[in-house]
C-alpha cells in the first residue's frame, strides 16, 4: 500500500527529533577535527552543521529510491522534487553564483549522493563498510573539486585537501544517522516513480566520468590564459618599455669586480664540489682543485642524485652543476684524477643519467597538469633537459640512453631556443632558468640572442638600485652578483658589471657570502657604468615549461634613478604559472634603502607535507599577506569555507591579470593605470603618479563590486609611527617618509595593526559596493605637508601643490 507523506506524519516527526538529536555528537567531532587541522571554533558555523545533519537524513530517508521489483526502484515524489530541486538550483547557481543558491545545491549534492548510496547498500558488513567509504569519499570530495573548478584551482592542493577531510567527517557521521534511522524507523514506501536499476546506474557512471573530464581539463587550463591583450609598443622584439634615467657616476673595474665576486665565493663557510670547482677554474690554483677531487669522489662514493627522487625533483639541477665543473677541471688539471677515479665517476653520472630518465611518482602529477605524457627529466626550470644537454655534450651519459637523451632534447628545445624567461611568478627561478639555458646552449649553440639578451635585461630592469637582494614569492632573496656578471660575460655589457659591483658592495658591508656561478671562470675587462632604463613596463613569456603562451603582462617597476637612495616600486600584474601566487594588482616592494611595504611572504611550514609543498609560497601565501583589493568568498567557496573552519573568508581567486590602461611616460613623472576585472563583479583601478626629483608619488585605489558586499585594500609596512589618524612616519637608513592616506568616499575608515615582528598591517574600508581611496608618500622638503581632499573638485591640496585626481586618473 502505498500513500502521500505528510508533515504532520508522526514516523517523520519522529525521524525528525532522533536526526537532531544524532547531529549533536557529529557536529561536535567535526568541530574538534576543524580544530586539530587549524580552524577556528565558530557558533554559525556549528549551527549550519546542526542543521543540515537533521535535516539530511530525515529528506533522504523519505525520498531515497527502494527495491520495487527485482531490477527495479521506486523513487518517492520526495526524491523526485529533491532531484529537480538540484538540477534547478545547479542550473540558477552557475549563472548567479549566490552563496544561498550554493547552500542549496550542497544540500541537493549530499542528498544525491545518500540516494546513491541506498542503491549500492546490501546486507552485510562489508558492503556497509564500502558504502560508508564510497559515501564518506565523494561527500568530502565532489563539493570541492566543484569549487576548485569554479575558482580556476586557485588555491594550495593540500589545503584545499584539508577541507575535504572536514566536510568528509562531517558527512559520515550523517550517513551513519542516516542508516541508524532506516535501521530503527522503518519508512512506508510513498508513492513515486519507477525507473531501472541498470539505468540508474549508468546515469550516475555518467556524471562522475564528466565531472572527472571536467576538473582535468580545468585543471590543466588553470595555470595561464592563452587570450590576452597586449599594449602599445610591446612585441617579441621589444617586451619591456622603459623611459631613461640619467646613469650615476659609480664605475667599476671588472677585472676587480671579478677579484671581488671571487672573494666572497671564498668567503662562503659552505664551501663544496661547486664553490671548489669554481675556485679551481677561476684562480687555477691546485689547492682548490684537490678539495673539488676529494669532494666529488666524496658525493660519487655516497651516490648522490641516483637514488628515488619522491616529491622533489630538484636534484637534477645540482646533478648538472657537477656535470658543469667536472670534466672542466679536468681539462684543466689533467693528473688531477687517477684513471680508477675517472672511471668511478663516469659511472657515477652514468647512474645520475639512469635516474633522470627513469619515471616516478611524481611525473604522474607533472604530466597531469602539463597535458604530456610521464617522463623522468624535471620539466620546471628545465632542469632535466639542462642536465640532458651537459651529459651528453661532454660525453658522461650512459652508454644505453644516449638515443634517449638526443630524443628528448630535439623533442624539448628550450632555453633561448623558446623563450626569455622562466614563466614561474618567483624571480629566484630566473636565475635558476638562466644557467639552465646556458647549460642547454653549450650542447646547442644555435639559439636565439635576442633572447639571451632579454633573460638577463629581465632581471637588470627589475634589480634594485642599491645592489640588494630582491625576490618574491619564495623565501630565497638572491644576489645578483654572480648572474650579473655572466651576463657581462656573455654579453660583454657593462651594464652587467656595473650591477655585479653594487651588489658586491652590499655583500662586503654585510659580511655575506656567494655560492658558485657556471659561466664565470675568467675576468672580463669591461668597466662597468650604471644602467640608464628607469620606469619600466615589463611584458614576459607566459605559459608552462612545455607549453608556450603568449606575451602577457607582468610587472611595472617605478624608479627614481639609479642611486643607492633611488625610489623603486614593483607593482605585480599576474597570477599565472607553475609557481604562482596571488598578486595581480598589488604592490610587490616599495623601497627606498629598505623595504618600506612588501608582501609578507614569510610563514609556518608543514613539516607532514612534501618536502616541496612544505615551504610557505605559491598558492600558499593568502591574498590578504598582498598589497591590494581583498573581496568576500562567495558562492560554494564561502559555504565550505564557514563549513570546514579552513582558508580565508577572502576570495583566494584572482583573474590572472591585471590589466594595461596606461602607462605613460612624461618628463616630470611616469603615470600608470592598471585594473583588475571580472573577479565576482568586482573591478579594481589602481593609479600611480610617479613624480621625480622627491616630489610627492600619489597612488589612487578605486573599487566597485555587489552593493551587498564589503571590500578592502591592505597595506604590508616594515615598521612606522603614527603621527596622526592617517599619517605614518617611516624611518629609513638615511631618511624618513611619511604616507598619508586619505579616504576619498562615503563610511571609508583606516585600521591598523602591529605584528608581533614590529610589521604593520594596514586595512582602508568602504561602503558597500564601492571603496576610494588615495595614498600619499612624502619624501625631503615635502615631509610634514597638509594633504587634503576637495571633494567638490575631486582634487588633493599637497602643501601648495593641487593634484587634480581626474587628471591623474586620465
Amino acid at each position: 500500500m502505498y500513500k502521500s507523506l505528510t508533515l504532520v506524519d508522526k514516523n517523520f516527526l519522529l525521524a525528525l527529533a532522533a536526526a537532531g538529536v544524532l547531529a549533536l555528537p557529529i557536529v561536535a567531532i567535526t568541530m574538534i577535527v576543524r580544530l586539530l587541522l587549524g580552524g577556528v571554533f565558530e557558533i554559525s558555523a556549528a549551527i549550519a552543521l546542526w542543521i543540515i545533519a537533521a535535516l539530511l537524513p530525515v529528506l533522504s530517508r523519505y525520498g531515497s529510491p527502494y527495491r520495487f521489483r527485482r531490477g527495479n526502484y521506486g523513487i518517492p515524489w520526495v526524491g523526485v522534487a529533491i532531484f529537480l530541486c538540484a538540477i534547478v538550483t545547479l542550473v540558477a547557481y552557475s549563472i548567479s553564483h549566490a552563496t544561498w543558491l550554493a547552500w542549496g545545491a550542497l544540500f541537493a549534492g549530499w542528498s544525491g549522493l545518500f540516494f546513491a548510496g541506498d542503491l549500492f547498500c546490501r546486507s552485510g558488513k562489508l558492503y556497509a563498510a564500502l558504502t560508508l567509504f564510497l559515501v564518506t569519499g565523494f561527500g568530502g570530495a565532489m563539493p570541492v573539486l566543484v569549487n576548485q573548478i569554479e575558482a580556476r584551482f586557485a588555491e594550495e592542493e593540500f589545503f584545499v585537501a584539508l577541507q575535504g577531510v572536514v566536510l568528509a567527517v562531517f558527512i559520515a557521521g550523517v550517513w551513519l544517522s542516516y542508516r541508524a534511522l532506516a535501521y530503527y524507523l522503518p519508512r512506508p514506501k510513498l508513492r513515486g516513480v519507477t525507473l531501472p536499476r541498470p539505468a540508474v546506474l549508468m546515469v550516475l557512471a555518467l556524471a562522475m566520468f564528466f565531472v572527472g573530464c571536467l576538473a582535468v581539463r580545468a585543471y590543466q587550463h588553470s595555470f595561464y590564459s592563452r587570450d590576452i591583450a597586449t599594449y602599445p609598443g610591446i612585441s617579441p622584439e621589444t617586451p619591456f618599455v622603459c623611459n631613461e634615467t640619467p646613469a650615476t657616476s659609480v664605475v667599476y673595474d671588472g677585472v676587480e669586480v671579478f677579484n671581488r665576486l671571487l672573494g666572497r665565493v671564498e668567503a662562503n663557510p659552505r664551501k663544496g664540489t661547486l664553490e671548489y670547482g669554481m675556485l679551481a677554474l677561476a684562480t687555477g690554483e691546485q689547492q682548490w682543485a684537490e678539495q673539488f677531487r676529494i669532494s666529488i669522489l666524496h658525493e660519487a662514493a655516497a651516490g648522490r642524485f641516483t637514488h628515488p627522487a619522491n616529491s622533489v625533483k630538484y636534484g637534477q639541477y645540482e646533478a648538472a652543476h657537477r656535470a658543469y665543473y667536472f670534466p672542466r677541471v679536468v681539462r684543466t688539471f689533467p693528473q688531477l684524477f687517477s684513471a680508477a677515479e675517472i672511471v668511478q665517476l663516469e659511472t657515477w653520472f652514468a647512474a645520475i643519467n639512469k635516474r633522470a630518465m627513469t619515471v616516478e611518482w611524481v611525473d604522474t602529477l607533472y604530466a597531469l597538469a602539463f597535458t604530456k605524457w610521464p617522463e623522468g627529466p624535471y620539466e620546471n626550470q628545465e632542469n632535466g633537459a639542462a642536465l640532458l644537454a651537459l651529459l651528453e655534450s661532454e660525453g658522461l651519459a650512459a652508454s644505453g640512453l644516449h638515443e634517449a637523451n638526443r630524443n628528448y632534447l630535439l623533442r624539448n628545445q628550450r632555453g633561448w631556443n623558446e623563450r626569455f624567461r622562466n614563466t614561474d611568478d618567483a624571480l629566484v627561478y630566473q636565475l635558476e632558468w638562466i644557467n639552465n639555458a646556458y647549460y642547454q646552449s653549450l650542447y646547442q649553440p644555435t639559439y636565439s640572442r635576442l633572447y639571451q639578451q632579454q633573460s638577463f635585461e629581465w632581471l637588470l630592469l627589475q634589480a634594485l638600485s642599491d645592489g640588494d637582494r630582491l625576490g618574491y614569492n619564495h623565501v630565497g632573496r638572491p644576489s645578483f652578483a654572480g648572474v650579473a656578471y655572466l651576463g657581462a660575460t656573455l654579453l660583454n655589457d657593462p651594464r652587467y658589471v656595473w650591477l655585479s659591483g653594487r651588489a658586491l658592495d652590499v655583500l662586503e658591508a654585510r659580511e655575506e657570502y656567494l655560492g658558485a656561478q657556471p659561466g664565470v671562470e675568467f675576468p672580463v675587462t669591461l668597466l662597468g657604468h650604471s644602467p640608464t632604463s628607469g620606469s619600466c613596463l615589463l611584458y614576459g613569456d607566459s605559459g608552462l615549461p612545455n607549453q608556450v603562451g603568449p606575451l602577457a603582462p607582468d610587472k611595472i617597476v617605478l624608479r627614481d634613478g639609479w642611486t643607492e637612495d633611488a625610489l623603486y616600486i614593483l607593482l605585480n600584474l599576474r597570477f599565472t604559472g607553475w609557481h604562482r601566487y596571488k598578486a595581480p594588482n598589488t604592490f610587490t616592494l616599495i623601497y627606498q634603502n629598505t623595504a618600506l611595504i612588501g608582501d609578507v611572504a614569510a610563514g609556518q611550514p608543514f613539516d607532514w607535507l612534501p618536502v616541496g609543498r612544505s615551504l610557505f609560497r605559491d598558492k600558499r601565501i593568502p591574498r590578504e599577506n598582498l598589497n591590494g583589493l581583498l573581496i568576500p568568498r562567495v558562492g560554494l567557496g564561502a559555504v565550505l569555507q564557514t563549513l570546514s573552519g579552513i582558508g580565508s573568508p577572502w576570495a583566494q581567486d584572482p583573474p590572472h591579470y591585471a590589466r594595461v590602461e596606461n602607462f605613460q611616460i612624461a618628463e616630470e613623472f611616469t603615470r600608470v593605470h592598471t585594473r583588475l576585472e571580472n573577479w565576482h563583479g568586482w573591478q579594481h583601478d589602481r593609479h600611480v603618479q610617479f613624480y621625480h626629483d622627491e616630489m610627492p608619488v600619489i597612488i589612487l585605489d578605486a573599487a566597485s563590486g555587489p552593493e551587498n558586499q564589503s571590500a578592502l585594500i591592505t597595506w604590508h609596512l616594515a615598521d612606522g609611527e603614527w603621527l596622526g589618524d592617517n599619517r605614518l612616519s617611516v624611518q629609513l637608513q638615511a631618511s624618513t617618509i611619511e604616507i598619508v592616506w586619505v579616504p576619498l568616499g562615503d563610511q571609508a575608515q583606516l585600521f591598523w595593526e602591529r605584528q608581533e615582528d614590529g610589521s604593520l598591517a594596514v586595512r582602508c574600508t568602504g561602503q558597500p559596493g564601492a571603496l576610494r581611496w588615495a595614498m600619499v608618500l612624502l619624501r625631503d622638503d615635502w615631509l610634514g605637508a597638509e594633504v587634503i581632499f576637495d571633494q567638490q573638485t575631486e582634487s588633493l591640496h599637497i602643501g601648495q601643490l593641487l593634484i587634480s585626481l581626474a587628471e591623474v586618473a586620465h
